[in-house]
């Protein structure tokens, strides 16, 4: 393995130091060498979570948006790092997240991890800015293999919380034309593909879980040529881990969900 990569929203993340203690927990559990936090609410949680990780390094987007994303890098797994702040994939909508994206290097080899946190809604407009966002991921993976002399290896891996819950787009009579979730995470999946990259498998179907029921809303996609784990002896055993509430049962995993987070955590490892 040459490095593993975490990413997970926790929902309306303020800190607090028994949730804090408890999202640690499930991090540390992973090791990952570099993780994503989504749906930050307070910018102290970098300090408070600098305090739990001292062997990393964090940086958080900043802008008039509520909700922030926080990343940490293991500070000995990397000869170099380089945050960006991606403002276009806020698509000129400033309460929408940018995009975090932390270029590493091992070994001569440069990898591009971006994170998304992507509209939420059934709505036209937030369906709409979906599509504009995933766009953008295209349009950088286009420039990275530009940039590297059009070998298609980018190495670019995209994580986070897509909301990939479909539309209802009004019609005449206060009827709705149903763009159903799997629709829409079946047109991520081609034009990811499009785009020389793939929709990752995961080893469960659904990421996030509250009153209306479970969803598929989190997701992974990487450059289609890039080695990942497969977390099983088949050829098509999953590239994905998701932990968290959907490991539980009951009281456990009523209590995560209200205590924790309703999104599971997505993991993966680079090979």
């Amino acid at each position: 393995m040459k490095f593993s990569v975490l990413s997970w929203n926790i929902e309306h993340f303020k800190g607090g130091v028994v949730r804090l203690k408890r999202v640690a927990v499930h991090i540390k559990r992973h090791k990952p060498d570099v993780f994503a936090l989504l749906e930050i609410e307070n910018v102290n949680v970098r300090t408070l979570m600098e305090q739990e990780f001292p062997g990393y390094d964090f940086a958080l987007t900043d802008g008039p948006q509520v909700q922030e994303i926080l990343v940490g890098w293991r500070r000995d797994a990397f000869d170099q790092a380089v945050f960006s702040q991606k403002r276009e994939f806020d698509v000129g909508n400033d309460r929408l997240r940018p995009g975090a994206l932390l270029s590493v290097r091992q070994s001569g080899v440069w990898y591009n991890l971006l994170f998304l946190h992507t509209d939420s809604g059934t709505d036209a407009p937030a369906f709409g800015n979906r599509a504009e966002m995933f766009g953008k991921t295209w349009s950088l993976k286009a420039a990275l293999d530009r940039h590297l002399g059009g070998d298609g290896m980018s190495r670019l891996v995209v994580m986070g919380d897509l909301n990939t819950m479909g539309l209802m787009f009004p019609r005449p009579a206060k009827k709705f034309l149903r763009v159903d979730a799997p629709t829409e995470v079946a047109a991520l999946a081609e034009a990811a593909e499009g785009a020389g990259m793939v929709l990752l498998s995961k080893d469960r179907p659904t990421t996030w879980k509250g009153s209306a029921g479970e969803a598929n809303l989190d997701h992974a996609v990487a450059t289609a040529t890039l080695s990942l784990r497969r977390f099983g002896t088949e050829p098509d055993a999953p590239q994905v881990l998701v932990h968290g509430w959907p490991e539980l049962n009951g009281p456990a995993q009523a209590t995560f969900l209200n205590e924790v987070s309703d999104h599971a955590s997505l993991y993966l490892e680079v090979l």
